[in-house]
């Protein structure tokens, strides 16, 4: 699909964001490169965190069928062996389990810092990632704009905005849809 950038009309050096990123033959500056690329995917848990977890649960299982059966230790007397032998994977399990709590809260602080930050959940990501396929980039006049009809059937072109203000741009259009069906008012 040709589309023209409302800048200079040309077609020949309008391409979408996501294929500029890609080119290697006609790479992007790195400032250019970071002002154009989509923010990462958000994350609800922290995969540290679950694998603690899933080890807590490894080592409490096989923990809990140690102390189930009626192993006597190999026979020893001493009071410290006979402890660690019945309750050491247990009380491993638990220090996962401690580790495992505080990766996870550490990783929500993090969230609740971020809370200022756009987007903050996955559905709020996929409409700015939605609003970012569709831009075009101009090489030639270095700036990027929306085709009519990119977003909804009904919707027109957008002005040209230039590269430095594409993040704000991208996250004011995917936020426009953020309560659909709220009644508009006027002042």
């Amino acid at each position: 699909m040709n589309v023209t950038c409302p800048t200079c009309a040309a077609a020949d050096e309008t391409v979408a964001v996501r294929e500029a990123l890609l080119d290697s033959e006609r790479a992007l500056d790195p400032p250019t490169r970071e002002l154009l690329s989509m923010p990462s995917e958000p994350r609800s848990a922290s995969g540290c965190a679950i694998a603690l977890f899933v080890l807590t649960g490894l080592f409490g299982v096989v923990g809990l069928s140690a102390l189930r059966s009626d192993d006597d230790g190999g026979g020893s007397s001493d009071a410290a062996y006979q402890f660690g032998h019945r309750y050491g994977l247990l009380l491993v399990a638990a220090v996962l389990l401690g580790i495992g709590l505080l990766v996870h809260a550490r990783h929500r602080s993090r969230q609740r810092a971020a809370t200022a930050q756009w987007p903050r959940t996955y559905e709020q990501w996929q409409r700015l990632h939605q609003v970012w396929r569709q831009t075009r980039l101009c090489r030639r006049c270095h700036v990027a704009f929306l085709p009519a009809a990119a977003l909804r059937p009904d919707s027109a072109a957008s002005a040209a905005i230039p590269v430095a203000q594409f993040p704000q741009w991208t996250t004011a259009l995917a936020r426009q849809d953020e309560h659909p069906g709220a009644p508009v008012t006027s002042d």
